[in-house]
């Protein structure tokens, strides 16, 4: 099992960084970079929960994950990876905000347990040795992508 923690700040209040990682709708690939709107599909969503398939291009490579994602905790968004063609189980995704002064403390958790096939070693590889600053680079560009949607539409509910 290998894992990635990034910690950041934001100017936004905890409840809207949690909202954009529950918003599931069409701009969440314009949050998230790693998603394409192609390879998103809403399976189920309930009040504090949602079953998810979203999934990307890498190269030539497609990866997928279908995740059941959680916000029954306070403070907290959850993604249990349920299948995927990279990544085996157990892995996750988490993200927490707190309250600061200033905005929030945002810290990202990828917990990752790659597959016995081609895709899994290859991006096993890449995570253990490249992760850190990948995923550091995807958590500030995640923030700013929320930022930025902050400023020029409604609130991300």
């Amino acid at each position: 099992m290998s894992t990635v923690h990034v910690a950041l700040v934001s100017p936004l209040s905890p409840e809207r960084v949690l909202a954009a990682a529950r918003d599931f709708s069409e701009r969440r690939p314009d949050i998230f970079p790693a998603v394409s709107v192609k390879r998103l599909t809403v399976h189920a969503l309930g009040d504090t929960w949602a079953d998810v398939t979203e999934g990307t291009r890498a190269g030539p490579v497609v990866n997928w994950e279908r995740c059941r994602y959680d916000w029954s905790t306070p403070g907290s968004v959850t993604a249990t990876v349920t299948g995927s063609n990279v990544y085996a189980l157990p892995s996750s995704w988490k993200i927490a905000a707190t309250p600061t002064p200033e905005g929030s403390r945002v810290e990202m958790w990828w917990i990752r347990e790659f597959g016995r096939g081609p895709k899994g070693r290859l991006f096993g590889t890449v995570f253990r040795h490249f992760g850190d600053r990948l995923f550091g680079k995807s958590a500030r560009q995640t923030l700013d992508n929320i930022e930025r949607l902050s400023e020029a539409v409604a609130p991300i509910a």
